[in-house]
């Protein structure tokens, strides 16, 4: 790890200061590929050998070209299963519903998805989380948990990156209805928790622009302030963020740019409780550790490089 170029992005959620020994790391959008599968392995040595408590992965294991055969989601599994600490997957599009394109094996796209929730899914949930299927309609999707610790509600949501070039958007919108019951219970839970901040996961980059609404009006007046096909769940979140307090750190991947900002608006107003951060992906093998504060609910990101990488 390359301390002297690491890169400290303090988080002010809520007043305060001071680590806990409560700390996690975020990676996504990797191995993404053989050619990184070494890499990945170095990533995973070296997050082993750090303190954290779980590893979040954003989704996109692979990319939208490679093989989806029962064989290669094992291999992932098994590669995934060398990290030490519970080991939180969300999925990513290239994960399942990619794999209908030719050079990825022509599956169906759900039972893509149903393999990859047999492989992954399988067990109890290592950190006792509250998952969707318990508790909706949505009964499949065991992939969507939350859970508590140090008074933060943790959670993960699948929403996949897709561009409605190559179909799917029906099945694209109900995963995103399922996302968006989710998001509701996720901050029902976090009112009646009290919690001092909600931490949230899942892979699509919902916000392409990292502007101010006025100026990317003026620079491109056909571009989307939000991704287009994603708006049910941005009203959702700014639904939610309206009626509560505390702050929400929103992990992304999919763009493969690691970032730390602010891009939601409501009505042209900065909705200053929210912010984003974005992990390394693909070519880039590197990982993000979040510390939190002993009392206060701060979230400290630091970038961590895996020398050699």
């Amino acid at each position: 790890m390359i301390k002297e170029i690491s890169v400290w992005f303090a988080i002010l959620l809520l007043a305060g200061c001071g680590n806990s020994e409560l700390q996690f790391a975020l990676i996504g959008d990797n191995p993404y590929g053989d050619d990184n599968v070494f890499k990945y392995e170095k990533l995973i040595e070296d997050i082993n050998s750090s303190d954290v408590s779980w590893v979040i992965h954003l989704g996109d294991m692979k990319n939208g070209r490679s093989g989806c055969s029962d064989e290669e989601f094992l291999s992932l599994y098994e590669l995934n299963s060398k990290f030490h600490m519970p080991f939180v997957l969300t999925p990513g599009d290239n994960d399942w519903f990619d794999c209908r394109r030719e050079s990825a094996g022509n599956w169906g796209r759900m039972n893509r998805l149903n393999k990859l929730r047999e492989i992954f899914f399988q067990e109890d949930h290592p950190l006792e989380a509250e998952t969707q299927s318990e508790t909706s309609v949505y009964s499949e999707f065991v992939e969507n948990v939350l859970w508590v610790q140090e008074d933060i509600l943790f959670s993960t949501v699948h929403l996949v990156g897709v561009s409605g070039r190559e179909g799917g958007l029906d099945l694209h919108g109900y995963i995103q209805d399922a996302a968006v019951e989710w998001l509701q219970t996720i901050f029902q839970r976090a009112r009646e928790k009290n919690v001092k901040a909600v931490f949230i996961a899942t892979q699509a980059d919902i916000f392409p622009y990292s502007v101010e609404p006025d100026w990317l009006k003026l620079e491109c007046p056909s571009c989307n302030f939000i991704r287009k096909y994603y708006e049910p769940f941005y009203e959702a979140l700014k639904k939610e963020l309206a009626s509560f307090d505390n702050q929400v750190l929103l992990a992304v991947g999919d763009t493969h740019i690691f970032r730390v900002d602010k891009p939601l608006y409501d009505k042209n107003q900065l909705v200053t409780n929210f912010t984003r951060v974005e992990v390394f992906g693909s070519e880039q093998v590197h990982w993000v550790k979040v510390s939190l504060s002993e009392s206060d609910g701060i979230f400290v990101i630091e970038q961590e490089f895996v020398e050699g990488n």
